[in-house]
Formats: structure tokens, sequence, C-alpha cells
């Protein structure tokens, strides 16, 4: 062996005294973080793959109990799936979905305080926009069966999502009515038909509430959805 190969030998044996541990346990390291991010990432498509099972099968529960409302199966089997998945799957989407199912049914039902119980917890969870203003909406409306129109106004107010204005004040228009306060409920209407009239989306129902209360509605057109071409 020359010399030039010996000093080669020398310089590898000192650079693994120095750096060989670090290298193995760095290695040890990249690995045990690369092995943590695959069973993470597989525990999380298990995860969600049981939760959409679960869901479904809630979704299932209900349809049966739409065309049956007394099919105790069915009801049991949509109290236990919508349960497990608020218990088990919290933070996922679908147990948001099932709570608001699961305060649906106590509503077809008559059951005030366990509709109430549901939208509520839905409320304190971190949901986006949309659903949030969904359940809103839903409690409101449930808080008018319960003659709290003071606690309905309130809850809207908490609500500012733009993408709802026109059910929002259309359901405060409606409730300041009954509350006898008549220029609160032409206000709400023409603030909810601005919206759809800006959308060009019409709402007989609306028009009829405020020729009630006094408002003209404007004349709203669905745009055709056959584009007429240019010079025609």
């Amino acid at each position: 062996m020359s010399t030039h190969d010996d000093e080669q030998l020398e310089n590898l044996k000192r650079f693994w005294q120095d750096y060989g541990t670090p290298i193995l346990v760095g290695s040890s390291i990249a690995l045990a973080v690369f092995a943590g991010w695959r069973y993470w990432q597989q525990t999380k498509l298990e995860t969600a793959s049981q939760a959409a099972s679960s869901y479904q099968k809630t979704q299932d529960a209900y349809q049966k109990l739409a065309v049956s409302p007394e099919d105790k199966t069915a009801n049991t089997e949509l109290q236990r799936e919508a349960q497990r998945l608020i218990q088990d799957y919290t933070t996922t989407p679908y147990a948001l979905n099932a709570s608001l199912l699961l305060a649906k049914r106590a509503m077809d039902n008559k059951d005030l305080k366990e509709a109430e119980k549901q939208l509520r917890w839905v409320l304190t969870q971190p949901v986006d926009d949309g659903v949030k203003s969904v359940a809103t909406l839903r409690l409101a409306r449930l808080l008018v069966e319960k003659a709290d129109n003071k606690g309905a106004i309130e809850l809207l107010n908490k609500d500012t999502n733009v993408a709802f204005t026109p059910s929002r004040e259309e359901l405060r228009g409606d409730i300041l009515k009954v509350m006898g306060d008549v220029a609160g409920a032409q206000k709400a209407y023409q603030a909810a038909i601005k919206v759809l009239e800006e959308r060009k989306e019409p709402r007989p129902l609306l028009e009829m509430k405020m020729a009630d209360v006094g408002l003209i509605a404007p004349e709203i057109k669905r745009p055709s959805p056959i584009k007429q071409e240019a010079g025609a």
C-alpha cells in the first residue's frame, strides 16, 4: 500500500472516530422521524376512513327515519353512530354533521332541549363560517319556538357571514314582526332583498312577507342560463 493510501486510511479512521457516532445517531433520528410521519399519515387515513364509514351509517339511518319515523332500529343506529362520531372523532367535520343530524331528529320529535344541546355544541367547536351560520339559524328558529325572541335576535347579531345575509335578515324580520316591531322588520326584509337582488335570486316567500309589512319588493329575475351571442 502506498504512503498516500495509508494517509487516506488514517484520515478515514479519524473521521469515523470523530463523526461516526453522530452520523449513526442522526441517521437513526431521521429514520425515526420518517417512521413516525408514516405512522401518523396511516393513522390519520384510517381515522378518516372510520369516521366516514360511521357518518355514512348515520345518514342511512336518518333516511330510513325520514320514511318511517317510528323505526326504532334506525333510531338506535343513528344515535349510536352519531354519538360515536362526536366522542371519538370530535375534531372531524363528520362529528359536526352528526350533531346537526341529531338536532334535526330532535326537532322532528319536538325535543327542543336535545336539539338546542346539539346546536350549541356545534357552535362551541372550531367550525368554518358556513357550518356556524347553519347552526346559528337553526338555533335561532328553535329559540323562536321556545318564545325566546330576544335570545334569537341576540344570536343572529353574532353571525356576520355575508353568504347567509338574506336568510339571516329574513329570519330577523320574521322575529321582529312577531315582536310588534314593524319598522325593524321592514329594515331587515329590505336588507335581505337587497342582497338577493344583487345576486339575482328571487325569493317569493320573502316578497309576500314584505308586502305584509307594507313594502313593495323589487322584481327579480334569474339570469337566463343561455347566453345570447354578441349582436344577436
